[in-house]
């Protein structure tokens, strides 16, 4: 009998605490977890707007918006007020145009056209630099194109001093279009000036 009593000690043992897990929070705990969770929802609910408040305010802004759309937009020229103050005169001497042959002017003159007399003359502007040496490379480039530019020091209404490379006077538009040719091939944005 001794055998039978000790397998019966050996076998499972019965817990106490067989239900229960860990810890154990009490029932007023739980209530105010729940207290917080329900309120912590009800903000989050309040957060949302409702369809109502979304196109009230969207109707707002557009109302409001409008009025500065509208005054938007109309364009701003601030150059018409910039460009006079900026105006630079230039005044090159001319160089001595050679005589067209009388031949080739019988040829190309018609009896209605003015005489070339009053033909206008023009500037390709290959850039300007503050600094000279900047300048003076440009101008160098363009020389090893063919092409003959000078560099003309301009002083603007601020007191500062301006190097602008510049190519011509141009007087027929061949040899204008072969020397903007040229330098749009060479990624070189030059600006058509006319002389007075």
């Amino acid at each position: 009998m001794t055998s039978r009593s000790n397998n019966s000690r050996r076998g499972a043992s019965k817990s106490t605490n067989a239900g229960k897990s860990g810890v154990s929070l009490p029932n007023w705990a739980w209530l105010l977890a729940g207290l917080v969770i329900g309120v912590f929802a009800a903000f989050l609910a309040g957060l949302t707007p409702s369809v109502k408040d979304v196109r009230s305010v969207a109707g707002q802004v557009q109302s409001s918006s409008g009025d500065e759309q509208k005054k938007d937009n109309q364009p701003v020229f601030d150059f018409y007020t910039l460009l006079p103050e900026s105006e630079v005169t230039v005044s090159i001497a001319e160089p001595e145009l050679k005589p067209e042959p009388v031949s080739a002017r019988k040829t190309e003159s018609k009896p209605d056209q003015k005489p070339a007399a009053s033909a206008k003359k023009y500037l390709l502007q290959a850039g300007s630099f503050r600094s000279d040496k900047d300048a003076e490379r440009l101008r160098a480039q363009l020389l090893l194109e063919g092409l003959t530019p000078k560099v003309e020091k301009v002083s603007v209404g601020t007191g500062e001093t301006w190097h602008r490379v510049q190519l011509g006077p141009f007087t027929d538009r061949a040899s204008l279009h072969n020397a903007q040719e040229v330098l749009a091939s060479k990624n070189i944005d030059s600006l058509l000036l006319q002389l007075k």
